[in-house]
């Protein structure tokens, strides 16, 4: 990713030398003082506190010294002496009488104020030199560059095969009950053939003995007469 050191920062000089000030500042306090000003101006802004980076706080010691010696402010070379792997770069610097009156005067300055609550910056470190009674003091802010997780060896998976159980063969099914219609029953036609008896042969006539003829009677005499008569009217 690209790095961004950024170049719209105004430095701000505060000539104020309240009467009965310090020749000789407790720096390290002073500079505990400017961070906890800073972060209590971010926690305002919903922003996290920055966090206090040594080597930060070397190059703003360094810088400070360098601006002190000179007796005026200018900017540095951001990235100089900077280790960190950085993805971002701020800086404040300022000369003044103390450390409410160049932190007030930051936060006066637009560009100064974009630095103190630039939610990117997570680092801060601050270095302040004395000479005489003015301060000189450098302000730097740093976003790190994101971690990157380191690559794990992947070893080959290994060539040993697990097969997994077979499932139990399924149990046959019960079989079903075979329902077998009932035969309906078998009623008897109710006209019964018969076979007829062979007809018996036909019974012998009986033998008749004919009856033995009477014997040929004689007409009598009264009979004879009789049917002459009648002959006799006939014709």
């Amino acid at each position: 990713m690209r790095k961004l050191a950024l170049g719209l920062i105004l430095a701000i000089g505060v000539a104020l030398f309240p009467a009965g000030a310090r020749a000789e500042a407790d720096t390290v306090s002073d500079e505990a003082t400017f961070v906890a000003k800073i972060n209590d101006l971010r926690a305002g802004q919903g922003l996290p506190a920055l966090q206090v980076n040594a080597n930060l706080v070397a190059k703003a010691r360094g810088w400070a010294a360098t601006m002190a010696a000179a007796s005026r402010i200018w900017h540095s070379t951001l990235s100089d002496g900077i280790t960190a792997d950085w993805q971002k770069l701020g800086e404040n610097v300022g000369m003044g009488g103390s450390v409410d009156g160049l932190h007030n005067a930051f936060v006066a300055s637009p560009h100064h104020y974009e630095n103190l609550v630039d939610p990117a910056f997570t680092q801060v470190g601050i270095g302040i030199v004395m000479n005489g009674s003015t301060m000189f003091v450098a302000e730097e802010f740093m976003q790190l560059m994101p971690a990157v997780a380191p690559v794990k060896a992947v070893l080959p998976a290994p060539t040993t095969t697990t097969t997994a159980p077979k499932p139990p063969a399924p149990k046959p099914a019960a079989p079903r009950p075979v329902t077998v219609a009932a035969k309906p029953p078998v009623v008897p036609s109710t006209t019964t053939t018969t076979a007829a008896p062979p007809a018996a042969p036909p019974a012998a006539a009986p033998a008749v003995t004919p009856a033995p003829a009477d014997p040929p009677r004689t007409p009598s005499d009264l009979l004879v007469s009789v049917l002459e008569r009648l002959r006799d009217f006939d014709s």
